[in-house]
């Protein structure tokens, strides 16, 4: 039988947290700009896309949700001392983001899918 391991790193899983929500932020920032590709006037395309101020206003919203987000999540992760200890207690912190983090993002991304199948239906 292998005995159960000894984790001398309590600030791995912390960090591993905060990468993936890294990751995510990035990813939800690079579909908002991708959102944006497209003819910025209102020519007629054969390609179904949103008006250009919807465009520029979801993309505007996403880029500011996750302006927030990082620096909340900067912010987090530095008063928790890189994920070692909860500064209140001394043992070992909390979770990286918020709920209301974690709301704020799911939201987000609630309002973009909206957004685009609004997109989709009114080119139908």
């Amino acid at each position: 039988m292998n005995a159960p391991v000894d984790r001398d790193d309590p600030g791995l899983q912390p960090e591993r947290t905060l990468l993936s929500w890294q990751r995510t932020l990035i990813l939800l920032a690079v579909v908002g700009l991708l959102f944006m590709r497209g003819s910025l006037t209102n020519e007629v395309d054969s390609v179904l896309q949103a008006s250009p101020p919807v465009r520029v206003a979801t993309a505007a919203a996403l880029l500011l949700m996750c302006a927030v987000l990082g620096l909340h999540l900067w912010w987090r992760w530095r008063r928790t001392g890189y994920g070692t200890r909860d500064p209140g207690t001394g043992g070992p912190p909390l979770s990286v983001a918020r709920p209301w983090a974690m709301a704020l993002l799911c939201s987000s991304v609630l309002a973009l899918s909206a957004v685009l199948v609004l997109t989709v239906l009114a080119g139908s």
